[in-house]
């Protein structure tokens, strides 16, 4: 049986509930993340932030007609846009009971935390695409980079 773990990326990246929203824009781009565990003050998690929960607040300019500039109200914090309660798993969860979760709540990540709250890892779909290719081995078909010319 294979265990959430071995797919889990374990100690993410993290942000306080208490840090301005920019902050954690600016760590999701650079990263290139899509969810952020939120923690409170002691370490414990009290949320995930997700790029759609930044979406919703994000200010839109317009600079041309292919760029566009993002901001943030400067006194809005993440406690305020995060989503909670967050769903969360031990690392002993089955791979396969974490991922009937996420088809069941339509969720694209899940925390992994131990019994005081305190993060352990995540997991998202990504890792488990992961998942999949690698355990198929390399006899598949290679993928295509391009899709074919339909019209000439």
């Amino acid at each position: 049986m294979d265990f959430i773990r071995s797919i889990m990326t374990p100690h993410p990246s993290s942000i306080q509930s208490s840090d301005n929203i920019q902050v954690a824009y600016d760590m999701i781009k650079r990263q290139k993340f899509r969810h952020l565990p939120v923690l409170d003050a002691s370490g414990k998690l009290v949320g995930i932030l997700s790029d759609r929960d930044l979406q919703r607040v994000m200010k839109r300019e317009k600079v041309s007609l292919i760029e566009e500039n993002y901001s943030f109200d400067s006194d809005e914090i993440v406690e305020t846009v995060m989503s909670w309660p967050v769903k969360v798993i031990s690392e002993s969860t089955t791979i396969k009971t974490a991922a009937r979760l996420m088809l069941q709540d339509k969720l694209s990540a899940l925390v992994i935390t131990d019994l005081n709250n305190k993060l352990m890892g995540i997991v998202t779909t990504d890792d488990f695409l992961r998942h999949i290719v690698h355990s198929e081995g390399s006899s598949d078909l290679p993928l295509l980079s391009t899709l074919p010319q339909l019209f000439t």
